[in-house]
């Protein structure tokens, strides 16, 4: 039986940097890798853990075990990439749900703002994680209930029952 290994890249052999056009890229033991990707492996339960560097063709150039190992401005440099890839708007309450036809439609408060969410298998795109939700729209847009605590119980009354 073969069993998995991860070997990670020791965090002294990356050096990340913005390139002309302003786009995340690396040097690796001497290779310029003039862009790269990078993503969590497991991106709403450890955020600074695991997370994969790759160049544009999805290949994998370096696995780093944790964020925090970094130097800061390497740091600051691979977190602000991460930010934008998981940007999800933080919701700070819910006005309405409605359904139609199988379809979901969720007005929320985005801060200030209103916004229109419709979710599909409500199942499968609303998560809760802990105090966390995370919610996914038909666009693949996700929206974040940072903590339960905070919504007000109408709101909560109103998610209670399509959480599982």
């Amino acid at each position: 039986m073969e069993s998995l290994t991860m070997e990670f890249t020791p965090v002294g052999e990356l050096e990340f940097y913005h390139n002309a056009q302003g786009f995340l890229a690396l040097k690796l033991n001497e290779t310029d890798y003039p862009r790269v990707q990078v993503r969590r492996a497991l991106p709403f339960g450890d955020p600074t853990r695991f997370v994969c560097v790759t160049d544009m063709e999805d290949k994998e150039l370096a696995l780093i075990e944790d964020t925090a190992q970094l130097e800061d401005a390497q740091r600051e440099l691979v977190s602000r990439e991460l930010e934008l890839r998981y940007y999800y708007p933080r919701v700070t309450q819910i006005k309405s749900i409605k359904e139609k036809l199988g379809t979901y439609y969720f007005a929320l408060c985005i801060g200030e703002h209103e916004k229109n969410a419709a979710v599909k298998d409500i199942g499968k795109n609303l998560r809760q994680l802990g105090d966390r939700i995370i919610l996914t729209d038909v666009d693949g847009n996700r929206f974040l209930i940072d903590d339960l605590g905070v919504v007000n119980r109408k709101s909560m009354r109103m998610l209670e029952a399509y959480l599982y």
